[in-house]
């Protein structure tokens, strides 16, 4: 999308390519690094870390709704070129919403520097390394349009989950916080509305990319799989 052309790490997919193998290389390094060592506390760390991340998901969560909202978008169906400057607004919100996934690589760095292996799960790794890349390819091909509402949602539930997140590192906060086991609930009602939000545009087309629509569904697919698995367990 030539609106995009230009922007932070959109122009190349080698430093996105790059960054995911780090991310990866540095689970396994920092693994072996800490297998004789004690633990890290990072109390202050953290709770500096998930404030941040809860702010900015404020941000994006208000920023996209104002922006759907001024250009009018279509909640069945939005596509890409029907909304002139709000799109460009939108496509501003959603290209930090691609950045804050690299930034999210945190909190595996995070879980092995505190020695949390059993946090470093297979659902863990592939949706952080995952979403990072996916990202990549919306913003330079769909960076408005259908691709706001899973963003949208996404970000409300990660201003509930950081900012649980940072409280829980206070041992005095623990006991008020009621909505941690409501946390994966939310996240699959989240995916669960992404799909049927996805396939509306399907079923009823406004211009938005088809594939793209059923490899978001797909991918959204593999999310509830893998997350009903983790509750259940």
């Amino acid at each position: 999308d030539a609106r995009v052309r230009g922007w932070f790490l959109l122009d190349s997919y080698l430093p996105t390519f790059f960054l995911t193998g780090a991310y990866l290389l540095c689970i396994w390094l920092g693994n072996k690094f800490m297998k004789d060592r004690p633990p890290f506390s990072l109390r202050v760390h953290l709770i500096v870390y998930n404030l941040g991340i809860t702010l900015l998901s404020l941000y994006m969560l208000i920023e996209l709704i104002l922006a759907t909202w001024e250009g009018g978008y279509n909640l069945q169906c939005q596509n890409l070129h029907g909304a002139g400057e709000a799109d460009i607004r939108v496509a501003k919100v959603l290209w930090w919403y691609y950045f804050s996934k690299v930034i999210e690589f945190m909190d595996t760095i995070f879980f092995v520097l505190r020695k949390k292996s059993s946090q470093i799960t297979f659902l863990h790794v592939y949706h952080h390394a995952t979403m990072f890349n996916i990202w990549w390819c919306v913003l330079n091909w769909i960076p408005c349009g259908q691709s706001f509402f899973g963003p949208t949602l996404n970000s409300f539930i990660h201003v509930l989950m950081y900012s649980y997140y940072g409280l829980s590192v206070i041992p005095s906060m623990r006991t008020y916080l009621w909505w941690k086991k409501y946390l994966t609930q939310a996240q699959l009602i989240q995916f669960l509305l992404t799909i049927v939000h996805t396939l509306s545009a399907a079923v009823k087309p406004c211009g938005f990319p088809f594939g793209c629509l059923m490899f978001q569904s797909s991918y959204m697919a593999t999310l509830v799989i893998l997350f009903i698995n983790f509750y259940i367990k």
